[in-house]
This record gives C-alpha cells, sequence and structure tokens, in this order.
C-alpha cells in the first residue's frame, strides 16, 4: 500500500475485558479468541484503506497486529476508551485526516471504508459514522490539525452530533456493523465475515458466505442441552455469570433470574439456560426443572 491521507486509530482493550457482552456467543471458542478475531479483520480491512495505529496494551494483539502491517501504540493513559484514542490521534501526521475506527467491525469491507473516508474528506471539520443502531459511533473522523475530541460510550452518536460533528449518511452496512452481542454476530455472519473470525465458526462457512443463525449458534441451538454451572452471583443486581462446559462465561441478566422462580444461587451450582433466538439468556433454572 502506498502513502495514504488517512490515519486510521484503532483502540482495543486486553482482550480477557474486550466484549463481554459476547461472553458464550461461540460455546466452543475460547473468548479472548474470538475478541481477537474481530479486532484483526476489522485491522485487516483498515490497512486496505489508511495506515493503522493500534492502541492497546494486550500482548497478542500487539503481536498479530503488527503482522497485518499496523503500528501498535500501548495504551499509554489507561483511562478509558477515548483517553485511548486521542492519544493515537495524537501520533497521526499533522498532514493526515485521522479518524477513530471500532475495533469489532468483523464484516469490514474496505472499499465501504473507503468511501466513508472519502465522504468525510470532502467537506472541512469532524464527522462521523453512526452504528446499525444509529445510536452507536464506528468511525469518527477529523480534518489534518484538527482534535477528533472523541465522545464514545452510550449514546455517543447523538454526543457526537452535539459536539458539532456531521453524520454521514452511506449505506455502508458493513461499516455499521458493529458486534457487541450474539444478534450482532448472526447480522455480521450475514454479510460476510472476514477470515480470522469465519475461521471459528462452523466449517461449512466461506470466508465470505451467507450462514444461517442455526450455523452461528452451534450447541447454543439446542436449548434444552446447554447447562452451565453458577461463577458469580451478585444479590443486589440479581444478575451473574455461568461457567458452560466448555469453559467459556456467560453472564445473565436479572431478568433470566427473576424468570427462573428461584430466591437465590450460590456458586458451583448447577444451572439449565434458555435463551432467545438473538442468543440472549432469558431464563436460568436448576436442571431438574421444566
Amino acid at each position: 500500500m502506498g502513502s495514504s491521507p488517512w490515519t486510521l486509530v484503532v483502540p482495543v482493550k486486553p482482550l480477557d475485558a474486550a466484549k463481554t457482552r459476547l461472553r458464550g456467543a461461540l460455546p466452543s471458542v475460547p473468548h479472548e479468541r474470538l475478541a481477537l478475531a474481530l479486532a484483526l479483520d476489522t485491522v485487516a480491512a483498515a490497512r486496505e484503506c489508511a495506515d493503522v495505529w493500534v492502541v492497546s496494551d494486550d500482548p497478542t494483539v500487539h503481536q498479530e497486529a503488527t503482522a497485518l502491517g499496523a503500528r501498535v501504540l500501548p495504551d499509554a493513559p489507561r483511562s478509558g476508551l477515548n483517553a485511548a484514542v486521542s492519544f493515537g490521534a495524537a501520533h497521526a501526521s499533522r498532514k493526515s485526516w485521522v479518524a477513530a475506527l471500532a475495533a469489532d467491525l468483523p464484516a469490514l469491507r474496505p472499499a465501504e471504508l473507503a468511501e466513508a473516508l472519502a465522504a468525510a474528506a470532502a467537506e472541512p471539520g469532524r464527522s462521523y459514522v453512526a452504528d446499525a443502531s444509529g445510536t452507536g459511533t464506528t468511525l469518527l473522523a477529523a480534518p489534518p490539525g484538527g482534535r477528533l475530541d472523541p465522545r464514545f460510550g452510550p449514546g455517543s452518536a447523538a454526543a457526537h452530533a452535539a459536539s458539532g460533528a456531521r453524520a454521514l449518511d452511506g449505506a455502508w452496512p458493513t461499516l455499521r456493523r458493529d458486534v457487541d452481542t450474539h444478534a450482532d454476530l448472526v447480522e455480521a455472519a450475514r454479510l460476510g465475515l472476514g477470515s480470522h473470525t469465519s475461521a471459528l465458526v462452523s466449517p461449512r462457512w466461506s470466508t465470505r458466505g451467507a450462514p444461517t443463525t442455526p450455523d452461528v449458534l452451534g450447541a447454543r441451538g439446542r436449548v434444552a442441552d446447554m447447562q452451565g454451572t453458577v461463577a458469580s452471583y451478585d444479590a443486589a443486581t440479581r444478575s451473574g455469570t455461568l461457567l458452560l462446559d466448555d469453559g467459556t462465561e456467560i453472564a445473565f441478566p436479572a431478568t433470566a433470574f427473576e424468570a427462573s422462580g428461584l430466591r437465590l444461587l450460590r456458586v458451583g451450582q448447577r444451572l439449565r439456560i434458555e435463551h432467545d433466538e438473538s442468543g440472549q439468556v432469558t431464563r436460568v433454572t436448576l436442571p431438574t426443572l421444566s
């Protein structure tokens, strides 16, 4: 790739703390491997369009992203996503446009990203691309010498708009399809996953195939067979986490506990797990209950 007028900053959390709502999405795959694959598919697509700076303290991310041709910075601020983005952006050339790119875009097509970057550069000032839900942000761009002023977090699209950034209105489905939940992963798979993420799912999938929901669900499609052991339970929030038989950790919300009819849970207790079509846990019960 030749010189680029763009520098893309991709912040990646330590893998054991990344994408917590995705735990258990692929029961046969360690969570850290899935979080890494999402980031690597994002970086690989971004490298087709621009110079890429990855900001991460995770040594595996450092090694793998470097192998893809990205430059990696340690998360020196260690003060959250926005501080990491600003730190990475500060290393970009003052002659370069700069953008922060979400690290969970496993279906990202370089052509869509290139179109969005061109749209951002067509007018002066900051701009952003909202995610598929319209509430989050997958891309935030600023002109040479400008400040990104990131406002990532809940409601970031509205926060970026309020800060003066303009919304970019292209379709770009793969750029908008970030992956926070099991349902998001299903939608990304329908768009076509990159090679790193597709390697973790059913062998029937092609790299850019269009799998159906059962292929993504794997063992999770058999609701009655899914069981786990209580790893943690917070009586105040009535939520907790379970360990599946393969060691994968999965969270359950208060609504799932309340639907159980149980009064309390203890660590080490065996539970049966029910979930909806999106993969969200809807009920936990004792294995002997129907």
